[in-house]
């Protein structure tokens, strides 16, 4: 297998490469011309090479090298270290935001919750919080009194808790 640039290489370092794709000579010289300066786009890239007789094996992979992908993906190492997924090896484009949101909350440190709030919205963060913390009950009752009075500013986090556990209830009737 080669990679795209590779296969032309190839392709254009033969004698005579371009008589069986149904190209004609002076086609076939701008191609290797715009190729050689890198200025052939992809797409005619590909066209050429299968024109001449490639086909493509496997897709091209792309990683989200982002501040937010790279976060992403040193959190979901950490959760792998705390074991979180017990599941399976899980990839980064395997778990949803509402998961890696939920796993860092409930496994890692503060420092870990706090790098969550640069790539997510307080209300995100917030939301998944109260869907799948809060209702774990007494078990994450302090970690839930910390979360509300140092992330999410509420007043009373006592009752605040004990209200959306009996909303929960509630809806769940």
């Amino acid at each position: 297998m080669f990679t795209t640039d590779q296969a032309i290489e190839r392709l254009i370092s033969r004698r005579g490469w371009y008589k069986k794709s149904g190209t004609n000579d002076s086609t076939a010289r701008v191609y290797k011309k715009r190729f050689l300066e890198n200025k052939l786009d992809l797409e005619s890239r590909i066209r050429l090479l299968e024109a001449c007789g490639y086909r493509l094996v496997r897709q091209m992979r792309w990683e989200d090298n982002s501040i937010h992908g790279r976060i992403k993906k040193e959190l979901l190492r950490k959760l792998r270290l705390e074991n979180a997924f017990w599941y399976g090896n899980q990839s980064i484009e395997e778990i949803s935001d509402t998961e890696l949101i939920e796993k860092v909350l409930m496994y890692l440190d503060l420092a870990d919750i706090e790098s969550l709030f640069r790539i997510f919205s307080k209300k995100v963060i917030k939301d998944v919080w109260k869907e799948f913390i809060i209702p774990l009950g007494s078990s994450y009752y302090k970690l839930n009194i910390l979360f509300a009075f140092l992330y999410f500013n509420i007043k009373d986090p006592e009752r605040y808790i004990r209200d959306t556990i009996r909303k929960r209830l509630i809806s769940l009737k």
